[in-house]
């Protein structure tokens, strides 16, 4: 219980702050020197360009790691190399060679009809030798 001469905590609604912690931003990149701005800004419009080609999926851990390693050893972006990997996947599919049905499972989601269920033979991932 609060006191009659304490204040009262300011709750703040998220977007009223985030619109606050904006014009901080705004104000503070203002008082930079002019260079210091514009690689902010060049930065910026290098990022805004990059947005239609960026995509996040959930994948598995061991999956990740897979993609990580593998593309350390052969010294290239990791992005690249699933890149490669998800054209070779679209085109098979496309071709009739891949058959999800073995992997369909109903879904309770209201979004999707059906969620992929990815065995332990599938995801295991260790080189043949």
């Amino acid at each position: 219980m609060t006191k009659k001469n304490e204040p009262r905590p300011i709750t703040l609604d998220p977007a009223v702050a985030d619109l606050l912690a904006s014009m901080e931003k705004r104000q503070a990149e203002a008082q930079m020197p002019r260079q210091q701005r514009e690689r902010i800004v060049k930065q910026r419009i290098k990022i805004q360009s990059r947005r239609e080609q960026r995509a996040t999926y959930d994948l598995p851990p061991m999956l990740r790691e897979s993609i990580r390693s593998l593309a350390e050893e052969l010294k290239i972006p990791a992005s690249q190399l699933v890149t490669l990997a998800l054209i070779r996947f679209m085109r098979s599919y496309n071709a009739g060679e891949i058959d999800l049905g073995q992997y369909k499972q109903p879904s309770r989601s209201p979004r999707y009809d059906w969620n992929l269920v990815l065995t332990k033979e599938l995801l295991n991932l260790q080189k043949k030798k």
